[in-house]
């Protein structure tokens, strides 16, 4: 075996452990970010179930009202009277 030849071999190597490194870190990269995005979007889907749970019962209360019942407008300045 000659000394060119255990050059090469041991210069492939290398490369390829590179590359390896290199797709690693990537991979690494990828699943930190599928991770960030998962918590995200658990947050997400509790907060429209919120929402949801909050139409509903608004919902639920505009629908019980009796019609001889009026609403009355608020007091709130900011908030225009019907």
């Amino acid at each position: 075996m000659d000394v060119e030849a255990v050059l090469l071999s041991v210069q492939e190597r290398d490369k390829w452990r590179r590359r390896l490194a290199l797709l690693e870190k990537s991979l690494s990269e990828v699943r930190e970010s599928r991770a960030r995005l998962q918590k995200r979007m658990r947050r997400i889907k509790s907060e429209l179930s919120r929402l949801t749970t909050y139409s509903d019962a608004i919902l639920d209360s505009t629908g019980r009202r009796p019609s001889g019942i009026q609403s009355h407008a608020s007091t709130e300045p900011r908030i225009p009277p019907r």
